[in-house]
């Protein structure tokens, strides 16, 4: 008699059957070298370099899955993946597809030039190669879920840990969370990659704290010239083939580094376009100020160069002096605008060959060393009034064109504004020695002129104010300023030769 009970105990029977008969199938293909060896020769085959597979190991529950150890690609090592697993549906295996998989990736080091490589594969997978003879091929049909899990991401000397969750709809990637940390950078960020094929996307982050260096490394490494110099470094790279890549990333930061300096309230629009990676609208508060402006990586004869654009309003002289390694040497309120180059790859080494000009400001500070000045010129004659206080220290304005060359910088119209005297000149600064070397001439206020000794005044004057030639050598922290005796001697003869020539003049008219 067919009852309920027995119908069910009979379904379930068959199902088990059912079930034993696609454990076997499933675990033909799964088991044993044979998978391994068909892997890691279509791997091998879609990168143009070798992979290899520690160990494959199936397994059955809750779905179908993968787990490959110890997967390296690479004659070097480049990427090493500690841990991948892949799971999928049991119907597609029998016709040798992976439909609905999910891809797991744990504690893995990954290169950047290699990641777009590997992006590139799953945009044109080889379903057609086989590893030899008897080894089945698989074709990779679709992706639903795509996780890495401290997964460290190298661009030359920066190094990103991520966790990531994405999907693979076609060629479209869709980043739906992804967290990065290192010692300066904390973020999140959501994007997507519009297409593998076209290897073009966009990325929006939101950090805690950013290292802007670190950013504009990992964007140079995308470029042609930042793959060509991985390639560099290991004969084992992937060749830099395919289409330009077409990538935009969104950055907003509420702190972070920059060149070692601190840095708060930064927002940037990040892109890498073929050979150009390029941070723009690019706005940050640093050292007690603001810069707005840009910085760029170009491609050029299979290298490049950095680009920085911008100007600067409201900087901190003290926070830079301290930051330059000098301390006391200047106060005062610093902008200007910056345009300089560098050729590299490598921003650091890049800017120890800098090359531009800045035009830069300086309002409202004091040089404790420049009391020297003052002193010296009034060493001159003998002050009749009382000297004012704060004299020779403070000043209005500093402004100069600065050429900048390495880590020489060079003016040839430096102007000195202050209440006791003004100067004018042309000089330079070492940036390693820190050293300083003017030539200016020195023009006392009227003020002081007047206190000045009357053959001072009469042979040094012009106008009515005393002009004396003087050098700054020295530390920049403690310069030594010095009259120039032998050009003020010539001075004062001029203004001789020129008082008895007005002499003359005035003898003759009176006759």
């Amino acid at each position: 008699m067919f009852t309920v009970r027995r119908f069910i105990a009979i379904a379930l029977v068959v199902f088990a059957i059912v079930m034993a008969g696609g454990a076997v199938a499933v675990y033909y293909f799964l088991s044993g070298d044979r998978i391994k060896a068909a892997i890691e020769a279509q791997a091998t085959a879609a990168l143009g370099r070798p992979v290899t597979i520690g160990r494959a190991t199936p397994a059955f529950s809750p779905r179908v899955s993968l787990d490959l150890r110890d997967v390296v690609i690479g004659g070097s090592r480049e990427v090493v993946l500690e841990r991948v697993v892949v799971a999928t549906g049991v119907r597609g295996l029998f016709s040798r597809r992976v439909e609905d998989a999910s891809i797991a990736l744990e504690h893995s080091t990954v290169d950047v030039p290699w990641a777009l490589a590997l992006l590139g594969a799953l945009a044109a997978p080889a379903p057609g190669v086989q590893a030899a003879s008897s080894a089945p091929a698989l074709t990779i049909a679709s992706i639903s879920s795509i996780a890495l899990s401290d997964v460290s991401l190298v661009a030359g000397t920066h190094k990103l840990v991520v966790d990531l969750r994405a999907s693979l709809d076609g060629d479209r990637l869709a980043i739906e969370r992804m967290r990065g940390q290192s010692p300066e950078t904390v973020f999140t960020a959501t994007g997507v990659v519009t297409s593998l094929a076209t290897r073009t996307g966009s990325l929006s982050i939101d950090a805690e704290r950013m290292d802007l260096d670190g950013l504009l490394a990992f964007l140079v490494a995308a470029t042609p010239a930042g793959s060509a110099s991985a390639s560099h470094r290991s004969a084992s790279a992937p060749p830099a083939d395919g289409p330009p890549l077409d990538f935009q990333v969104k950055v907003r930061a509420a702190s972070g580094l920059a060149l070692g300096m601190a840095l708060a309230n930064l927002t940037t629009v990040g892109r890498v376009r073929g050979g150009t990676a390029a941070l723009d609208d690019l706005k940050v508060d640093v050292l007690g100020g603001h810069y707005e402006g840009s910085a760029a990586f170009v491609e050029s004869r299979g290298s490049g160069r950095y680009e920085w654009r911008g100007h600067v309003t409201g900087l901190d002289v003290p926070q830079l002096m301290t930051f330059a390694g000098v301390q006391g040497a200047m106060t005062g309120r610093l902008s200007g605008t910056i345009a300089v180059n560098a050729a590299g790859t490598d921003p650091r080494q890049a800017m120890q060959r800098a090359r531009g000009t800045s035009r830069l400001t300086i309002t409202d500070g004091r040089i404790p060393g420049l009391e020297v000045v003052r002193s010296v010129i009034l060493a001159f004659g003998k002050p009749s009034g009382a000297r004012p206080e704060g004299s020779g220290e403070a000043f209005s304005r500093i402004a100069a064109t600065v050429a900048i060359d390495g880590t020489n910088l060079s003016t040839g119209d430096l102007v000195f504004e202050s209440r006791d005297f003004d100067m004018n000149g042309e000089g330079r600064l070492s940036l390693v020695t820190q050293a300083v070397d003017f030539t200016t001439s020195v023009v006392l206020s009227k003020e002081l002129s007047a206190q000045a000794g009357r053959d001072l005044y009469r042979l040094a004057h012009e106008g009515e104010r005393i002009v004396l030639p003087a050098r700054i050598t020295g530390p920049v922290a403690s310069p030594t300023v010095m009259v120039d005796v032998k050009a003020a001697l010539g001075r004062a003869l001029r203004n001789q030769v020129q008082d008895q020539i007005r002499g003359l003049f005035d003898r003759f008219r009176r006759k």
